[in-house]
């Protein structure tokens, strides 16, 4: 089996190639990494070949394509064999084909032998490469074949070496000796072992460092900086743009606008750091940050607060950012949490004019809750909607989802929201775990204030995952909505009544899914919505109504059965009401027309 692996700024690609027979099975799958609510599509297509020529042709559309610097290439084998040497002679060939040197970042060897890592070397782009990490290369290891691939480069190449192996014997050791002559090329050395045989630091030349850690041994240049020779200056480039011309542009309104209409966040906020004069230009401007998707998560733990912001651009363009807490640094616990993340949410968004397609705000509770944690919990959202609340006009966004304990948290945000472009509510659980285990008693979460907004009522979709809503159904005002997934505390046969008759009304409406834990439904049902069009021994039951005027029904499924997850589980009961059209089915038994 071959996978190859993808990873751009917005999505990761990941695509399996396995023997089928003669053929060969590949799987294709693409995972949104920037989403609370993680999902992902899987394709499979059979080709007529052997799965390694398949994988070959594909790896090398994509190198022969590839014109950006990489800023990693990984090869990993899980075992040696034939498959493996052919794809590394292959995977040479492609390198040698390119017209261009391959320009990568780091290059990580993972269970390769030296030699097929150091063929492929002298292949890649020398201004570009920056780091060389080879991971337990297939044993025995040569450290003369490092030696020898090091010493064969051509002038240009500068980077940081970091292998890792899992002994060193005497006779490695005189040849890790001879590295020392490699400082025009190996800014830094780091060499990881195990374990280190008889005397082998005795015979370790003098410039080199050796100590023990926990995972074994460490061996490393002294005095790094000592033993770099002087890198090879680059030929200056001469601009005739006298100060006055830049000046002229950077601080003209007019100028700058054309200009900033051409970039993002990012390349915006780089600009705003050149000086007073470009800051206050931007200021001016307000140029639109154009981004697609803004997602601040806060962990509690230990009594601090880690927050992290992951945001992407409408190019694809995506950056993260973590808030953490070192010692001896600028900023302590309070202030990044109090100060730094909302800080760059109101300095990312305060000119986004464009409609966002999802803002999220994430709160996780560890499970060692506390008073400081429940108090914290608030503090995040609180800010946020007071962010909010002072912009000139609402934030336009599609979809908004806050991972939350209770609807004062989400009050906070949603009424801030442009109701206007508002698509999507969704609320979500701050627990990584059940609370039930860990003895924390769940509070209801009542939904009777958010269900009175114009954001709520204007909202199309609502999901509310793992919470369980103690607001009566009837009193949720959720009719308008074209499409709805909740868990709530107790559904009866007169909100089922009450559901049917108005959902057939609805215009909007395609798709509820009600989950709940406990029943008031009996044998009134009939009596109030008519006897079911299929019963399955009362404990699934299937119910068609045909809506007024129109070609489509309202499919009804009422699932009492207790059926267990993969963790032993009882799931929840629940009721889906399905908008279906009439597609030529026959329709036997009670069949209510309204």
């Amino acid at each position: 089996m071959f996978e190859l692996e993808c990873n751009s700024a917005s999505n990761v690609h990941i695509i399996v190639y396995e023997r089928n027979g003669i053929f060969t099975l590949i799987t294709c799958r693409s995972a949104q990494n920037l989403r609370l609510d993680n999902t992902s599509e899987q394709k499979e297509l059979v080709v007529p070949q052997h799965f390694l020529d398949v994988f070959l042709e594909d790896l090398e559309t994509v190198l022969m394509n590839q014109e950006t610097v990489l800023k990693l290439f990984h090869i990993s084998w899980e075992e040696t064999g034939i498959y493996d040497a052919n794809c590394v002679l292959c995977l040479e060939e492609i390198l040698k084909a390119r017209t261009s040197a391959l320009a990568v970042n780091a290059f990580l060897f993972n269970r390769t032998t030296v030699s097929q890592g150091m063929s492929m070397i002298r292949y890649l782009n020398s201004e570009e490469l920056n780091n060389l990490i080879f991971v337990y290369p297939l044993e025995p290891v040569s450290f003369e074949d490092f030696l020898e691939g090091f010493r064969s480069l051509k002038e240009g190449y500068r980077f940081i070496l970091e292998i890792h192996v899992n002994t060193i014997a005497r006779d490695d050791v005189m040849k890790i000796n001879e590295f020392s002559s490699l400082s025009g090329i190996i800014d830094k050395l780091t060499i990881n072992s195990k374990s280190l045989e008889g005397d082998c630091r005795a015979i370790l030349s003098d410039k080199f460092d050796s100590e023990e850690d926990p995972f074994g041994w460490v061996i490393t240049f002294k005095n790094p900086s000592l033993m770099k020779t002087p890198a090879k200056e680059k030929t200056p480039i001469i601009c005739d743009v006298c100060e006055k011309s830049v000046r002229s542009v950077f601080g003209n309104p007019l100028l700058m606008k054309s200009i900033l209409e051409r970039l993002e966040c990012f390349d915006i906020q780089r600009l705003r750091k050149v000086n007073r004069m470009v800051r206050e230009c931007i200021d001016t401007v307000k140029p639109n940050p154009h981004i697609e998707t803004y997602l601040i998560s806060i962990m509690f733990a230990d009594g601090s607060n880690l927050p992290r912001t992951d945001i992407e651009l409408e190019s694809g363009d995506r950056k993260e950012v973590l808030y953490l807490t070192l010692e001896n640094q600028l900023y302590d616990s309070d202030q990044a949490r109090k100060s730094l993340c909302p800080n760059d949410f109101e300095e990312n968004l305060k000119h986004q004019k464009s409609c966002i397609g999802e803002l999220t705000i994430g709160c996780g509770w560890p499970r060692e809750l506390g008073e400081y944690v429940k108090v914290t919990n608030k503090e995040y959202p609180f800010k946020i909607g007071e962010i909010l609340r002072r912009r000139e006009h609402p934030l336009r966004t599609r979809k908004f989802s806050i991972g939350c304990s209770s609807q004062t948290e989400v009050m906070e945000i949603l009424p801030a929201i442009d109701k206007e472009f508002l698509k999507s509510i969704n609320i979500l659980s701050p627990f990584d775990f059940k609370p039930e285990e860990e003895g924390i008693e769940e509070l209801p979460f009542e939904v009777d204030q958010l269900s009175q907004t114009e954001q709520w009522k204007s909202a199309e979709r609502l999901i509310f995952k793992y919470w369980d809503i103690a607001t009566p159904i009837q009193e949720m005002n959720i009719l308008h909505f074209a499409y709805l997934k909740v868990l709530v505390s107790n559904v009866s046969s007169q909100d089922v009544d009450y559901l049917q008759t108005n959902l057939l009304e609805s215009s909007t409406f395609q798709k509820f899914k009600i989950s709940f834990w406990q029943s008031a439904i009996d044998e009134s049902i009939h009596q109030l919505i008519g006897e079911p069009y299929r019963n399955f021994s009362n404990l699934k039951k299937v119910w068609y109504f045909r809506m007024k005027n129109t070609d489509y029904y309202i499919h009804i499924v009422l699932d009492m059965r207790d059926v267990k997850n993969e963790e032993g589980d009882l799931k929840p009961k629940s009721i889906i009401f399905t908008r279906v059209a009439n597609k030529g089915r026959f329709l036997k038994g009670p069949l209510r027309i309204c």
